[in-house]
């Protein structure tokens, strides 16, 4: 009993309590640290959180479904065997509100220093409030911002990550992609290459998933058909928005006077809204993404290269494996952290990956 406080083990509470303490920005470790204490705090294990908690039919499948998901990802994929997502909080309905910033006429990203994990392009808070007051001050830096809720995240093995209730109204490829992008964030992290992190897992999530969903074809064809949809709006939405994001780097790359770079980038955003509405959607949630009440600028964009950037280079080194996923994801795991140990601060992870192949 004396192994465990709040359902976190000492070692962690004493990592969060010396992160308080030792690290600049005090303010906000101490707010993450209470977030992540009281996240493990309500945790139980998953096959007693279906014996005692009054879940909705919806929610005991998708919770039954994640040790599924878990074994698939570890034995078919090679993605590293973990302690997440085998215990669930569920009172934890809040969010994590991730705030990115980005220059007003150009794509370049704010990014926010991390102990150990090294630069990323965003910053994670348990509180809305205390996202928008971040915003604010970014607002008032001159910087252009995007908020937006996340609705899981990764400690990258600190701790045994639970799942939230709010994961289990997802459907079976949203859950799925969800738990292997994270798992393949614990299998491989790159120090000081947050971009290259979240495209990898971005990758690795998509791929694992497909491959999961294609053994649920017969199964489950109602989500299998579901998931069809998304791929075929994804490869639109993904076209549309390197399009949308092509144009606007050429504009800010042209030497223009900054006034008339952003009046004509307001021109630019108009005209990609209007020809949003006009495309063959076939769900919902991809029509809207670009409506009049939805925030189109720089810090939104960006995020979408850091999570959709380098596809091609990734498909290339995978079909160097002849598409064979666990042997890719075998060989980055061995590579890439030897690439970097060897390059030092010359490291190159987009580099290290055009060269990445099987060996001999």
């Amino acid at each position: 009993m004396r192994k465990k406080l709040w359902g976190v083990g000492v070692a962690g509470v004493l990592l969060l309590g010396a992160a308080v303490v030792l690290l600049p920005g005090c303010a906000y470790i101490a707010q993450a640290a209470r977030g992540q204490l009281r996240l493990m705090a309500g945790r139980v294990p998953n096959e007693r959180a279906l014996q005692t908690v009054e879940f909705t039919d919806a929610e005991r499948d998708r919770l039954e479904l994640v040790p599924r998901i878990k074994e698939f990802g570890e034995q078919r994929i090679g993605l590293s065997p973990t302690r997440n997502y085998e215990t669930i909080n569920p009172e934890f309905r809040s969010a994590v509100w991730n705030v990115s910033a980005t220059a007003v006429d150009r794509f370049e990203p704010h990014y926010f220093a991390y102990p150990v994990v090294g630069k990323l392009p965003y910053i994670g808070y348990f509180g809305k409030e205390d996202a928008l007051a971040e915003q604010a001050r970014l607002d008032a830096l001159g910087w252009e911002t995007y908020v937006r809720s996340a609705g899981a995240y990764s400690t990258l093995g600190w701790f045994r990550d639970p799942l939230w209730r709010s994961m289990l109204s997802w459907d079976e490829e949203q859950l799925a992609n969800t738990v292997l992008h994270e798992l393949a964030h614990a299998t491989l992290w790159m120090p000081g290459h947050g971009d290259f992190n979240e495209s990898l897992a971005t990758f690795l999530g998509d791929q694992s998933a497909a491959l999961y969903m294609e053994e649920l074809r017969a199964e489950r064809p109602e989500a299998y058909q579901l998931w069809q949809d998304r791929i075929a709006d994804g490869v639109l939405y993904r076209e549309t928005m390197h399009a949308l994001v092509a144009r606007l780097d050429g504009l800010y790359r042209s030497g223009l006077p900054r006034a008339e770079v952003l009046a004509r980038k307001e021109r630019v955003i108009a005209t990609a809204r209007a020809r949003w509405l006009e495309l063959p959607w076939r769900l919902d949630g991809y029509r809207k993404a670009m409506g009049a009440d939805r925030i189109v600028n720089n810090a939104k964009l960006v995020q979408f290269r850091i999570y959709n950037a380098g596809g091609d280079v990734f498909d290339d080194a995978l079909a160097r494996f002849d598409g064979d996923l666990p042997a890719f994801l075998a060989a980055a795991t061995t590579e890439l952290p030897r690439r970097q140990k060897a390059d030092g601060k010359a490291f190159d992870p987009w580099v290290a990956l055009g060269e990445l192949t099987p060996a001999p």
